[in-house]
């Protein structure tokens, strides 16, 4: 059960906090704790399959487009003097995804300290 302050309600402007009444909140506990980690990894295991399945069929068009247009001539693009050469797609996507992981660990760790501050401390 948590108790919550707010401001309290005159007619329908809110006045100022120092009048503050409390609202006493019930919480209720539909799911066991050990339901939610099942339902919770069928879900994943769904999720991932699907999305693995919508890549599949993206790379299956992406081979066929290519294979099509194949058969135009590519022109050479200019050197620019002073320009340095880019990477190639292998070495940009694999540093991409190295930035993105390295962005979402430390998202996950912000979330998890974050969690340990807003979960009720049990006596």
């Amino acid at each position: 059960m948590y108790v919550v302050r707010v401001p309290a309600v005159t007619g329908t402007s809110v006045s100022n906090f120092n009048h503050l009444e409390e609202i006493t909140m019930a919480t209720t506990k539909t799911t066991t704790s050990t339901d939610m980690p099942a339902l919770a990894q069928k879900l994943r295991e769904q999720l991932v399959s699907s999305v693995r399945q919508g890549q599949q069929l993206s790379v299956d068009a992406a081979q066929t487009w290519v294979k099509a247009v194949s058969v135009l001539p590519v022109p050479d693009l200019p050197v620019i003097p002073g320009m340095p050469v880019l990477p190639g797609v292998e070495a940009a996507t694999t540093f991409a995804f190295d930035l993105a992981s390295d962005l979402l660990a430390a998202q996950r760790e912000f979330a998890l300290q974050m969690a340990t501050v807003f979960v009720p401390q049990s006596a």
